[in-house]
């Protein structure tokens, strides 16, 4: 998916990345829909649904400004419920230094970065697999 002259948007633009993440995501649930791995539960199918997001859809192809922004908002940092962020009583003379972002904004960012990278290493292990 990176190779030839289309990897070089994924390499370039600002929001490249989240994009080949939401497009790996998508080719490996289409390659896993009725493997015998699937969880009917949760059915491999492309994200984020048409009901979810109608605007990401765009006949049979993706509207990807809108799909960018879905991702964004769904991932995004108000959305995540961390109970025990502020309870540091336990670290306390461990040695491990807690450094709180001076702005909301840095910690948005902290946080849809760590779900990216937590995808990343779904996909590496559904790949490896």
């Amino acid at each position: 998916m990176l190779s030839g002259r289309r990897s070089a948007r994924f390499l370039s633009q600002r929001d490249g990345a989240v994009i080949w993440l939401w497009k790996s995501h998508n080719r490996a649930n289409h390659h896993l829909v009725g493997d015998i791995t699937e969880d009917p539960a949760h059915p491999k199918v492309q994200f984020p649904q048409p009901a979810a997001c109608p605007i990401c859809h765009h006949g049979s192809s993706w509207n990807e400004t809108a799909v960018l922004q879905y991702l964004v908002d769904y991932y995004g940092a108000a959305d995540i419920i961390d109970d025990d962020i502020d309870d540091r009583s336990d670290y306390r003379g461990s040695g491990i230094n807690f450094a709180i972002p001076s702005a909301a904004h840095n910690c948005q960012r902290a946080c849809f970065l760590h779900r990216v990278i937590v995808m990343l290493e779904i996909l590496l292990v559904v790949c490896v697999w």
